[in-house]
């Protein structure tokens, strides 16, 4: 079986390695070098880190209509082309190429939760469920026919980083029973149901911000979905304080929205819109990631100030 990879950053990075454990991987094509850091020097993404440590070619096209690029893709002649977020929509010519096609593994149960940052949406809004799901492409966005699908159940202390490392072994693994179907000819494709699509953006910064007049649950879910990155933070006098850690509180306290409550000497539970909010790891501006009890100890001049 010889594959054709495409995919840029840490998940296809890390489903790239496991592909490589079973099948000959050809080619990696992923997005061109990128400034990064202080000094923004030029970066190889992941998956060219992973492809030169495994001898797998590179393949950084400026476009994906070059005519060159096509005919390269054609004297490989792989089997199938897998897809882990690459980072840009790959044309019908190109797509159609392989003898089994090209597949896509998205991280969320399709057709719910197409397009950027799914991962993170289904945590900010709440979901109970989520999954990963391997697809044939089309020339829509995460739109093609389901190969294979599984679900993951969420509890309520999940975080984007805790689902983010659920997800990298669960899709590998997808991927490779994705192409044993269809190698065999086993795969029953199913149309996805266009009633139930929907679709979620890139997470932008200005999301990051707290608004405590958001009930507590609405504020839990937002926290827990953009943990690690980009992370949610609120202000006080003047200072950014990042919020990491969190969980909705029931104690019976009245605290107007923001108010920063110190219960019991050892938790730090603040107001809402509606209801409580505890914090259990919080991060002070120039300072590490503490507990909330660290915390408390060292700022006793917040008690009863208000955040926001």
């Amino acid at each position: 079986m010889k594959i054709g990879f495409w995919g840029t950053p840490e998940l296809a990075s890390e489903c790239l390695k496991s592909l490589k454990e079973e099948y000959d991987v050809k080619f990696a094509v992923t997005q061109i070098d990128k400034p990064s850091g202080r000094n923004l020097k030029l970066t190889p993404c992941p998956v060219k880190q992973t492809a030169l440590e495994e001898n797998i070619d590179v393949l950084q096209p400026q476009k994906l209509t070059d005519p060159e690029f096509i005919q390269k893709l054609k004297e490989y002649d792989v089997d199938i082309y897998v897809v882990v977020a690459y980072g840009k929509i790959i044309p019908q010519n190109i797509y159609e190429l392989p003898r089994l096609k090209t597949i896509n593994l998205h991280p969320s149960l399709l057709p719910k939760y197409r397009g950027a940052a799914p991962i993170q949406w289904v945590l900010i809004n709440g979901e109970a469920k989520t999954g990963i799901t391997v697809q044939l492409i089309n020339e829509r966005m995460d739109a093609g026919d389901i190969v294979v699908q599984e679900e993951i159940l969420l509890d309520d202390a999940i975080d984007s980083g805790d689902l983010y490392q659920k997800v990298i072994p669960m899709g590998a693994a997808l991927l490779k029973k994705a192409i044993e179907l269809l190698n065999k000819n086993q795969a029953k494709p199913i149309a996805q149901d266009e009633s139930k699509a929907t679709y979620c953006s890139k997470i932008d910064k200005n999301l990051s911000r707290i608004n405590w007049n958001d009930d507590a649950q609405k504020i839990h879910n937002l926290v827990r979905g953009l943990n690690p990155l980009p992370g949610t933070y609120t202000m006080i006098n003047d200072k950014l304080i990042k919020i990491k850690k969190t969980s909705v509180c029931t104690e019976n306290l009245s605290l107007s929205v923001g108010q920063i409550a110190f219960y019991d000497k050892k938790r730090l539970i603040i107001g809402t819109g509606n209801g409580l909010l505890e914090i259990l790891y919080i991060q002070p501006e120039t300072k590490k990631v503490m507990d909330a009890l660290s915390f408390i100890n060292g700022h006793q001049a917040y008690k009863n100030m208000q955040f926001g």
